[in-house]
């Protein structure tokens, strides 16, 4: 039963989200089984860790853009929750990403029959989303505050001294990259800490306490939520409407979209736009494609090498299901300018403007670390077909949605 109304999501929408779910967590168990095939105990460990501070990154950079703007804010409005029924809203769309970076952890280490690392994987993952969901979905007030200049003096004071870093950071961006860097500092000295400890349930003090710091914030958090909740959406809606400027950046020129026909670069321009007012991907991308860099470079295996690679594709590819949500593309507006067969061409090529700076890392790569020239031609046929792939579904899925809407 839907958090906001009762009966306002059929039984097949909900059978698709936690289908879709599983088939993230089952991609990234394979991609961990494979990794880590062959590792010993100290290797698993060190694994487990790596993809606890690349968690980190992941859930700091993610949690806002999860969160903020809610897509049900409408009904949430109809239905008038109180500050528990919304904050059992939202932790339930944030639930399933800490629950599917889990899933690696336990696969790394469950496979090798390591249950304390396991359970140290495991509860680091949710340690670290139960709490940047604690510090970010409240965020709004906060904001609000800074914009008002009733909070952030010790900002103002600092740009007064020096000018240029007023313009590259706006007031109200401030506490959002506070937080970001909050995160995935305290995410990383959960691995740090674990990987001083070495191994034995000490290492599960660690994420013990940050579980039981996380559930402190979350109840200090619920008797005024619905304030915290509606200041947040604001905040971030009104972001997302803007034109001239997102977080700080420049957005995407129409010229800039020189690999797409004529006719279908507006298709594509909309697209980048709205995805980039929606997600910073420039910077998924580098995290990306800089950890595929970094793997090769240490020469950590076939396996984790391969895995790599692997998530990296599919995080490109698969950002461009964004568009599926009628706050990015508009179903109804996009079913006026073009049919599937053109959505799911526009959709390709907004994947493909990823294609170039893979093949150069890879083109780097066959340089520094002898990646073979097949490997390189392997990954890009690789990446076309996946960028073809999710674009194809994508544009189904929000059809489907379009056509259920109208019926």
């Amino acid at each position: 039963m839907s958090a906001v109304l009762p009966g306002s999501q059929s039984v097949a929408g909900r059978w698709a989200r936690v289908g879709g779910w599983m088939a993230v967590a089952i991609a990234l168990g394979a991609l961990a089984a494979v990794a880590s095939d062959g590792a010993g105990p100290a290797e698993r460990a060190r694994m487990v860790r790596y993809v606890g501070i690349l968690g980190s990154a992941g859930v700091a950079v993610g949690v806002l853009h999860a969160l903020y703007p809610s897509p049900v804010a409408e009904r949430l409005q109809l239905s008038n929750p109180g500050p528990a029924r919304l904050l059992r809203h939202q932790l339930g769309r944030w639930a399933p990403i800490p629950l599917v970076l889990a899933v690696p952890a336990a696969v790394i280490a469950g496979t090798a029959g390591d249950g304390v690392l396991a359970v140290e994987g495991v509860a680091s993952a949710l340690a670290l989303g139960l709490y940047a969901f604690a510090r970010v979905a409240g965020l709004g007030p906060t904001v609000r505050a800074w914009e008002r200049g009733e909070a952030g003096g010790w900002y103002r004071a600092v740009y007064t001294w020096s000018p240029p870093i007023r313009y590259a950071v706006p007031d109200p961006m401030v506490p959002g990259l506070n937080r970001t860097a909050e995160v995935f500092v305290v995410g990383a000295v959960l691995s740090v800490v674990g990987q001083a400890i070495g191994s034995g349930p000490a290492t599960l003090v660690a994420p013990l306490v940050l579980l039981a710091v996380s559930a402190g914030l979350l109840l200090r958090l619920r008797p005024a939520f619905d304030r915290a909740f509606w200041t947040s959406h604001g905040v971030w809606a009104d972001a997302f409407r803007q034109v001239e400027r997102v977080d700080g950046r420049e957005p995407i020129r129409y010229d800039a979209v020189y690999w797409a026909p004529r006719a279908l670069r507006p298709a594509v321009w909309a697209g980048l736009v709205s995805m980039d007012r929606r997600l910073p991907l420039g910077r998924v991308a580098a995290l990306g494609l800089g950890l595929v860099a970094v793997v090769h470079l240490v020469e950590a295996g076939a396996g984790v090498e391969a895995a790599a690679l692997a998530l990296a594709v599919l995080g490109l590819n698969g950002a461009v299901a964004l568009t599926a949500d009628d706050r990015v593309l508009p179903a109804e507006a996009t079913a006026r300018t073009g049919g599937g067969a053109r959505w799911s061409a526009a959709r390709f090529l907004m994947n493909v403007r990823w294609l170039p700076p893979l093949v150069a890392v890879l083109l780097l790569l066959v340089w520094l670390a002898d990646l073979g020239w097949a490997t390189v031609a392997a990954w890009t046929a690789i990446d076309l077909g996946v960028a073809a792939l999710s674009a194809g579904l994508v544009t189904f899925v929000a059809r489907l949605r379009l056509r259920r809407a109208l019926a």
